[in-house]
C-alpha cells in the first residue's frame, strides 16, 4: 500500500513538474544596439512553441538587393532560432512572414507557432542602424531622399523602442553566460575548432591523424564577388604543405545576416598524416566588430573540424602544437623600394619552410621573393600571386606559408619592395604580422637545419666567373654589340633587363649568326617577366645551347627610360641593365 501511494505521488510530481515545465517562457527584452544577445531553451520531446517577437526592418525592390552588406530579409532588428546540435537554423524574423506593428512604417512584429523536435537550441537577438538602399547602394532616389530629410526625425530609432522575442512552451531555459559555455565546450570537444577572431587576424592549429577516417568541416567566414576575406583552409604537411581543402567563394553559401556571409559544411575522408588548418580575416567585419548584418552562427566565425561518429577512431587524433624552429634566413621588416638577398648552402637533400607577406593585386605580386640557385641561376621557387593566401589587412597583402625541397648546392634568397605599402609606410590596412613583411625560411625539423649553412659573401648570378660578355649600365639610345666566339657547343645563360609593353620591347637583346646575320635569339616581351620597379621593366632569365661559331650580340635602347635616366620607377636590378652572357657548365644545366 505504502509503495502504491509512493508511485502514485511520484507520477503526479512527473506531471507537475512536466506540467510547469512547458509552460516556461523565454525572454530576451530590449537588446543593446549592435550587439549580438542570446539565450537558449530545451524541449525535451516534438512540441509547437509560441513565439511573439518585435523587430524592425524595411522592404526594398529585389533590384536593389545585390549589395553584399545587405540582408536579404530586409530586417535591421530581428531574431532567429538555431539547433544547437547541429548548428543549423530552424526559424528566423523576415519582412515576409511577419506584419506592422502599430503606425511606425518600420515596426515589425511576429507572432504565430513553430513545430519544433526534441532538442537544445539558442536564441539569438541582433539589432543594428538600417542601411538605407536609397542612399547607400548605389540607387539613389530622390523623392525618397526628400521624405526622409523632410520629416524632421529618425523614424526608425522610435521601432527599436519595443524589441523583444518571447517563446512559450519551453521545458527548460539557459542563460546568456550557459549559452556560450555549452558552445565552448563544443570547440573543445572538436578536433580543431578556430574561432572567436578579430579583424586582421592569422591562426593556425595542427594535429597527427594516426588512422584513416571521415571528419566534418564547417567554417563561417566573408566571402563575396568570387573573393574570400575571412576563410580557412587545410594542408597536408608531410605533403609539402599540399591544400587538400579549403573555404573558396564559389563553394560556399549564405550564411545568414548580410549576403557576404558564408558558410561550409563538408564530410572529407583524410588518411594518416599530418594536418595543418588555417583561418585568417581580413581589417573588418569579424565578431570583433561587424559592419553588417552577422551570421547565424557568429561564434563559429572561424573554421571547425570534427570526426564524424562511428567512421573515425578518436583514439587516433594527436593534438599537434605548432612550434617554429629558430629562422635560416629572415629578410623581414622590409621598407619601401628594398632589394634584399641572402645566400646559403645546402649539404644533403633538405625540406625548408617558406613564409613571406608581400604586395600583390590583380594576379601580380609587387613585393616579393624567389629562391634561385645561386651556381646556375636557375629559379627554384616564386611567390606567385595564385599560390598566395590574404595575410590579413587590406585585401593586397598576400602570405605564403609552403614547403619545397632542395637538393644539394648553393641558393639565393631574394626579396624585392616597390615603392608603396611596406613596413613602417602602410598605405591600407596592414597584414595580421606587419613585422613579418618580407621572406622567412625555417627547417621543417629540427635535424634539417644542420643541412643549411650560411655563406657569408653570397655573389650573384651575373657577377660570378664564367661570364663570356657583359653589356650592362646601359643608357638612353645605344646600341651596344659584342662578338661572341665559341669553340664548340656551349650551354649559356642569358641574363637581360629592358623594356617593353603591349607585347612590344623597346630595350632589349638579341644574337645572330655573325656570318648569316640569322638571330638565333630574341628578348621578346612573351618570354619576359615584370623586373620589379615600373610595369613596363622586363626581365629574362634563360638557357640556350649554341653550336660552335662566331656571334653578334646586341643590345639597343631608345630615347627614354634607361640606366640613372628612368622616367618611371626602375627595376629592382638597375645596375645590371642590359645584358649578360655565361657560360653553364655540365653539372649547371637544367
Amino acid at each position: 500500500m505504502f509503495k502504491m501511494k509512493t508511485t502514485i505521488i511520484a507520477g503526479f510530481l512527473f506531471l507537475a513538474t512536466a506540467l510547469f515545465s512547458q509552460n516556461l517562457v523565454l525572454e530576451i527584452n530590449h537588446p543593446p544596439i549592435g550587439e549580438i544577445t542570446y539565450k537558449g531553451f530545451v524541449l525535451q520531446q516534438e512540441r509547437t512553441v509560441h513565439i511573439v517577437a518585435y523587430g524592425a526592418g524595411f522592404h526594398y525592390p529585389s533590384g536593389r538587393m545585390h549589395g553584399w552588406m545587405r540582408d536579404p530579409s530586409g530586417m535591421f532588428a530581428y531574431a532567429w532560432i538555431l539547433n544547437a546540435d547541429n548548428r543549423r537554423l530552424v526559424w528566423r524574423m523576415s519582412w515576409d512572414n511577419t506584419h506592422p506593428a502599430r503606425k511606425n512604417r518600420y515596426r515589425r512584429i511576429f507572432e504565430g507557432n513553430v513545430r519544433l523536435p526534441a532538442g537544445k537550441y539558442e536564441v539569438y537577438y541582433y539589432a543594428n542602424e538600417p542601411r538605407f538602399p536609397w542612399l547607400f547602394d548605389g540607387f539613389f532616389s530622390l523623392g525618397k531622399l526628400l521624405e526622409y530629410l523632410l520629416r524632421g526625425e529618425r523614424e526608425w530609432e522610435t521601432a527599436l523602442d519595443e524589441l523583444s522575442i518571447k517563446i512559450s512552451f519551453v521545458d527548460q531555459v539557459f542563460s546568456q553566460e550557459a549559452v556560450r559555455n555549452q558552445i565552448t565546450q563544443q570547440q573543445r570537444k572538436a578536433i580543431v575548432s578556430i574561432t572567436g577572431l578579430g579583424d586582421s587576424e592569422y591562426r593556425r592549429e595542427m594535429f597527427q591523424l594516426n588512422k584513416e577516417g571521415e571528419f566534418e568541416i564547417y567554417g563561417v567566414g566573408e566571402a563575396f564577388d568570387q573573393e574570400e576575406f575571412d576563410y580557412g583552409w587545410i594542408t597536408l604537411v608531410n605533403g609539402g604543405e599540399k591544400k587538400i581543402w579549403e573555404m573558396s567563394a564559389a563553394t560556399g553559401e549564405y550564411a545568414g545576416g548580410a549576403r557576404k556571409n558564408r558558410q561550409w559544411r563538408e564530410t572529407i575522408r583524410l588518411a594518416p598524416g599530418q594536418y595543418r588548418v588555417y583561418f585568417v580575416t581580413d581589417d573588418s567585419h569579424s565578431p570583433e566588430e561587424w559592419n553588417a548584418n552577422p551570421p547565424y552562427d557568429p561564434f563559429y566565425w572561424g573554421i571547425t573540424v570534427k570526426g564524424v561518429p562511428h567512421h573515425y577512431d578518436p583514439n587516433s587524433i594527436e593534438k599537434m602544437e605548432v612550434k617554429e624552429l629558430p629562422p635560416l634566413v629572415d629578410l623581414t621588416h622590409l621598407g619601401n623600394n628594398e632589394n634584399v638577398e641572402e645566400t646559403f648552402q645546402v649539404t644533403k637533400p633538405t625540406s625548408i619552410r617558406i613564409q613571406a607577406i608581400g604586395e600583390g593585386e590583380d594576379g601580380e605580386m609587387y613585393d616579393y621573393g624567389w629562391i634561385e640557385n645561386t651556381d646556375s641561376g636557375v629559379e627554384v621557387w616564386r611567390m606567385r600571386y595564385r599560390d598566395t593566401f590574404h595575410a590579413g589587412g587590406a585585401r593586397k597583402n598576400r602570405g605564403v606559408d609552403t614547403i619545397i625541397r632542395l637538393q644539394p648546392g648553393t641558393y639565393t634568397v631574394h626579396f624585392v619592395t616597390d615603392d608603396s605599402h611596406a613596413y613602417h609606410h602602410w598605405n591600407a590596412a596592414p597584414p595580421y604580422n606587419p613585422s613579418h613583411w618580407g621572406i622567412m625560411i625555417f627547417p621543417v625539423q629540427k635535424k634539417d637545419s644542420l643541412a643549411v649553412v650560411p655563406v657569408a659573401h653570397p655573389t650573384s648570378p651575373v657577377s660570378r666567373g664564367n661570364i663570356l660578355i657583359q653589356m650592362v649600365r646601359v643608357r638612353n639610345d645605344e646600341h651596344r654589340k659584342h662578338m661572341l666566339e665559341l669553340s664548340r657547343p656551349t650551354r649559356i645563360r642569358i641574363y637581360a633587363i629592358g623594356e617593353g609593353d603591349w607585347d612590344e620591347m623597346y630595350d632589349y637583346a638579341w644574337i645572330e649568326n655573325a656570318h648569316t646575320g640569322e638571330v638565333v635569339w630574341e628578348m621578346t616581351y612573351e618570354d619576359s617577366h615584370w623586373a620589379g620597379g615600373a610595369r613596363k621593366n622586363r626581365q629574362v632569365n634563360t638557357e640556350i645551347t649554341l653550336p660552335a661559331g662566331k656571334y653578334m650580340v646586341h643590345y639597343v635602347t631608345d630615347d627614354s627610360h634607361a640606366y640613372r635616366d628612368w622616367n618611371a620607377e626602375p627595376p629592382r636590378d638597375p645596375e645590371h641593365y642590359g645584358i649578360t652572357i655565361f657560360r653553364l657548365s655540365p653539372d649547371q644545366k637544367k
